[in-house]
């Protein structure tokens, strides 16, 4: 390190400053890129970055504990020159060596049997007392032994010195410095690898992806907080949350449930349970009945009673494995006991016999000291006694709280009516009684029998929903005592087939809605939240009685899907973000799908750049649907007129599984531009020119235009510097979200997806289609051969 910086410091700050720099570079982050083999980037070029005076300084000065730390160094180096200069000026005596050895002797000792402090005063008077009689009969060796004795105290407060600040630079070097230097470390870093660091995939952990749903990589949106709002604004009631497939519905209603929507968790008791695909409204009412009467068992750590029928019979089928298992523990437990007994008993009654000796007539003089004082008290100064026992009794009173024990009661109750309520509603239950009376002589009987019995059956929907209701009204009001919420959330309607299924299954279910202080959060489709906010336009829905409220959640924008992968995904740059998120269009569930293909495919070709990742992996996109439209197409038009366009996609398909990702391929990617300007195939005579087919063929074509600007953006060299020249505050068409947008309208319409991208290309300057040259055939009467192109508007 150049001596320019390093003269100005204490001689111990170096060496520590070292191994921060060397730890640094071992964090993973920095060994993740260091691993890349970038001749640009590597140990060494590092440490040469962090030689640099501007950047031992900068470090340095960054923590404010550095000056007292310095103070200190610096104070350990002043007492070690003036010791090295009190020992040269010192001639050679045993003196010192003398005086070092008895201390060093006594120190051993103490440490091994213990020293009075006497002892240590007589050890360290001897040597000096007899080398100072010694030496001092000469002005010399009197001069000598001053000197010896500065010396020695020199170096004892060196020694001391040097250690405390040892342990102060070692704690602050590889803790506080090496949290200083990370930060700079990664700037250094990117300052080596060039303007393209974001475009190269370091993803240290990837443990988000696999616990999709784990509750620690959530994060928090403004649409938490609109619910909660939402939430503080009603007494009941049922809300519901819509919004597209993926977009984190059911993830809302599980952390409004849960009392997760705020920085602080808050209590709820909650149930929550999945709709069926094919469903009768009584069924899942009995269903819901159920789990409210099972979860609230489990808040107060109860467990739903068995029949007694059903536990013999489980018990007899596990009894004889129990027993086997239940006698070999014990006899293990016995034999281990009486082992460890037998090998320390004596040892055991020794020590019980000594603590009892010492410390019976101890505990024996307090309890009568004890006894003594609380009688002189209680005589001498009775009225203060009797008000100190009142005082002491009544906190203890109010420790115990007597009012929950006739407030316990209520939930005692509630908690055996669950027990109840699940017997009825899981098992039918029968009771007979039989009464008989004879008498009996030797010719003559006479004699009278009745038997009758009762047994259980289900109740009815309206009992059922009246029962539930009071169950729930129940619930509420206990928990209320406590300033807790009952939620109930009802998730996955959207998977009622269609709208109107969902619609008849809220007009069923919609009578237990309206429990005061009990909310229903409820996750529908677009279509269910549409209608209510279309309500009274002109007529009502069965929406508007039903709900209170309706929340929207919208896809998530660039930065919340940065936020969101950047806590799942450590590492994953700003690039690869937008990457998935034009190709999930901005849906949680696609983005975490998007990701996890891409880390598979760094992981699979061992490539970490992004033009290169890219390519791969909207080929494979563009593959696998070409091969889904090809199958589409087949299966609805297996015709000659199809043949040839069914063949193209197959050749397509080809080129694009055998080309090689590592470099670029200008060929290919104009023929899938090409492909998505090219108007849908010829239909047969007869035929519906507006089937399924050609619908089919809008949106597949769309999309290969969609995989084609995707392409043409991130399969390029120089990513970041593209989007600097592109993109910018007055450039809203050339956002990078405009290319999620894009992705989310094709769900509604094609063509307004294709209006966003040929925008989009335009403020990117990206070429259009190309169009194929038209070869003409031969023979008089042949007419030229080629594909229609769509026009560009």
């Amino acid at each position: 390190m150049p001596s320019g910086i390093w003269h100005l410091e204490p001689r111990r700050i170096r060496p520590w400053y070292e191994r921060a720099v060397t730890a640094s570079i071992a964090h993973p982050e920095i060994r993740a890129y260091l691993d890349l083999d970038r001749p640009q980037v590597t140990d060494e070029h590092l440490q040469q970055a962090f030689d640099q005076p501007r950047i031992i300084s900068e470090v340095l000065r960054a923590d404010p504990s550095y000056l007292d730390l310095r103070r200190r160094a610096a104070r350990v180096d002043s007492l070690r020159q003036r010791f090295i200069e009190s020992r040269e000026r010192c001639r050679a005596t045993p003196f010192l060596s003398l005086v070092f050895l008895v201390a060093l002797v006594y120190w051993l000792a103490d440490a091994a049997v213990g020293m009075p402090w006497w002892a240590g005063v007589t050890v360290h008077i001897w040597p000096i007392g007899y080398c100072g009689v010694k030496e001092f009969r000469d002005a010399d060796n009197r001069s000598n032994f001053v000197e010896q004795m500065q010396t020695a105290v020199y170096g004892v407060l060196w020694a001391v010195c040097a250690a405390d600040s040892e342990v102060r630079l070692g704690w602050w070097a590889l803790v506080k410095l090496k949290k200083t230097m990370d930060p700079i470390m990664r700037r250094e870093m990117t300052a080596l690898l060039g303007p393209d660091h974001e475009s190269l995939l370091v993803a240290r952990s990837h443990d988000g992806l696999i616990d999709a749903g784990n509750s620690r990589y959530w994060i928090s949106t403004q649409v938490e907080a609109t619910l909660q709002r939402k939430l503080d604004q009603m007494s009941g009631g049922a809300i519901a949350i819509c919004g597209p497939r993926g977009v984190g519905k059911s993830t809302l209603l599980k952390k409004a449930c849960q009392g997760r929507l705020g920085p602080f968790r808050q209590l709820h008791f909650h149930t929550i349970v999945q709709t069926p695909a094919n469903y009768r409204p009584e069924e899942f009412l009995l269903s819901l009945f159920q789990s409210v009467c099972r979860d609230y068992l489990a808040l107060y750590g109860r467990r739903p009673r068995t029949p007694f029928l059903f536990r013999s019979r489980a018990r007899a089928a596990q009894s004889p494995r129990r027993l086997y298992y239940s006698a070999l523990r014990w006899a293990q437990l016995l034999a281990g006991l009486g082992l460890v007994v037998l090998a320390i008993q004596r040892e055991v009654r020794d020590l019980v016999d000594a603590v009892y000796q010492s410390a019976h007539p101890a505990a024996a003089g307090w309890a009568v000291g004890l006894q003594e004082w609380t009688l002189t008290a209680w005589q001498e100064h009775p009225v203060v006694s009797r008000l100190v026992l009142l005082a002491v009794g009544t906190l203890l009173l109010c420790w115990a709280d007597p009012r929950s024990w006739l407030t316990r009661r209520p939930m005692r109750r509630l908690v055996h009516d669950c027990h109840n309520y699940l017997n009825l509603l899981q098992h039918i239950q029968s009771v007979g009684t039989s009464t008989s009376l004879g008498a009996s002589a030797r010719a003559l009987t006479l004699g009278f029998g009745r038997t009758s019995g009762s047994s259980s059956r289900t109740f009815t929907y309206p009992e059922l929903v009246w029962e539930f209701r009071s169950l729930l009204s129940r619930i509420s009001a206990i928990e209320r005592q406590d300033n807790w919420k009952v939620f109930i959330g009802i998730d996955e309607l959207d998977r009622l087939g269609s709208s109107e299924q969902a619609r008849a299954f809220l007009a069923e279910i919609k009578a237990i809605f309206d429990v005061p202080r009990v909310y229903f959060v409820l996750s529908v489709s677009e279509d269910i939240g549409s209608a209510f906010i279309r309500r009274g336009l002109p007529t009502r829905d069965i929406t508007d009685s039903s709900l209170e409220d309706v929340l929207v959640i919208e896809a998530r924008t660039l930065e919340e899907s940065r936020s969101l992968l950047q806590i799942r995904v450590p590492g994953f740059t700003d690039p690869f973000v937008a990457l998935v998120h034009a190709l999930s269009g901005g849906l949680p569930r696609d983005l975490i799908r998007y990701t996890r293909k891409v880390t598979e495919t760094h992981r699979r070709t061992r490539q970490p750049g992004l033009a290169a990742l890219a390519r791969e992996v909207l080929w494979e996109e563009a593959a696998q649907a070409l091969a889904g439209f090809r199958a589409l197409l087949a299966r609805h038009d297996d015709s000659a007129a199809n043949a040839q366009t069914v063949h193209d996609l197959h050749t397509l398909i080809t080129l694009i599984r055998e080309a090689d990702s590592s470099r670029a391929n200008p060929e290919l990617e104009q023929r899938i531009l090409h492909l998505a300007h090219t108007v849908h195939p010829r239909h047969p005579e007869g035929a519906d020119p507006v089937g399924e087919p050609a619908q089919r063929w809008e949106e597949f074509s769309c999309y290969l235009y969609f995989i084609g600007t995707l392409l043409e953006v991130f399969a390029r060299r120089n990513f970041a510097a593209r989007k600097e020249a592109y993109t910018g505050t007055d450039k809203a068409p050339a956002d990078l979200q405009r290319l999620a947008e894009a992705r989310l309208e094709m769900t509604v319409s094609p063509h307004s997806a294709r209006k966003i991208l040929e925008q989009f290309r335009v403020q990117w300057a990206l070429r259009p289609a190309a169009l194929p040259r038209i070869v003409p055939q031969p023979g008089p009467d042949a007419e030229p051969r080629g594909s229609a192109v769509r026009g560009r508007s």
